[in-house]
């Protein structure tokens, strides 16, 4: 019997990639001919958040992790700012969408923060998880047509997924602190085996991944916009990147200067790229 092919980080990054593109491409189409689309792109979010978690806690230079981070994030920002200034649909597109990378970033400091031994700092994971409702509660808002777009909360500075990226990271987090506990209580023969522990962590985040997509449709039934609560509803088929996650072997894989570069990059020139395809 053959064994079922592992995952790398690399195989996890293309796929995350390349989802993500098909879904911008459907954002810029018609919603109910191109539903599909939309539906391929909503395994994007878990697994980006899947691989900064991974990132956050393997990282032997987080001032470098950080700044590639932060980096990207002003660099999808000056797309955002470029598409409000078209006007239309490309500002519609960049209030609603907002910044996937602010969400990232915001995951990214909230394991920090967990991981921190200093006490004191641990109470800030309040600021990134309440920032997180107040981006999605606003875009809720105006989706549900409550007073058109709030202008002053600009998309450069908006989530893309609010509270469930939060919800999404954190749970990942916990799902890595838990399995050495649970390994060492139910099966301390396997407490050394990476393989036996990297197969328990898989099946905890996808755990994390199926409620956080469950309370993400329950409090979405809260909002009577019906563009937005499909387009939030068929959220839920986020959880078929559990295949992905369930197949990661916890390895790096191919790994260069040039493809690090090229991954943090794509984002704002992909988006740069669709939206003149578009114009």
């Amino acid at each position: 019997m053959r064994k079922i092919p592992k995952l790398s980080s690399f195989w996890i990054r293309i796929i995350a990639l390349l989802t993500m593109t098909i879904d911008h491409v459907g954002v810029f189409l018609d919603f109910s001919n191109y539903y599909i689309l939309r539906v391929i792109g909503r395994l994007a979010l878990p697994l980006f958040v899947f691989l900064t978690v991974e990132g956050a806690l393997k990282t032997h230079n987080k001032r470098n992790y950080f700044l590639r981070m932060l980096y990207i994030f002003l660099g999808v920002a000056v797309v955002l700012v470029c598409l409000t200034h078209f006007g239309g649909i490309f500002q519609e597109v960049a209030f609603t969408s907002g910044n996937i990378f602010l969400d990232l970033l915001l995951v990214l400091l909230s394991v920090w923060i967990l991981e921190s031994e200093n006490k004191k700092i641990k109470p800030l994971i309040l600021l990134p998880v309440l920032y997180s409702i107040f981006s999605y509660t606003v875009i809720k808002l105006e989706g549900c047509g409550c007073d058109g777009l709030y202008m002053w909360f600009y998309p450069p500075i908006r989530m893309q997924y609010g509270f469930y990226s939060i919800l999404l990271g954190l749970g990942f987090y916990y799902a890595t602190k838990l399995t050495p506990k649970f390994v060492n209580k139910y099966y301390p023969i396997n407490i050394e085996d990476e393989n036996f522990n990297r197969v328990i962590n898989n099946i905890f985040s996808v755990i994390v991944l199926v409620f956080a997509s469950i309370i993400l449709m329950l409090v979405n039934m809260a909002f009577g916009d019906k563009y937005y609560m499909m387009l939030d509803g068929i959220q839920t088929y986020a959880i078929i990147s559990s295949v992905f996650i369930l197949l990661y072997n916890g390895k790096k894989g191919y790994s260069s200067k040039w493809f690090r570069i090229a991954y943090y990059l794509y984002y704002p020139l992909h988006i740069g790229i669709i939206s003149l395809f578009f114009l």
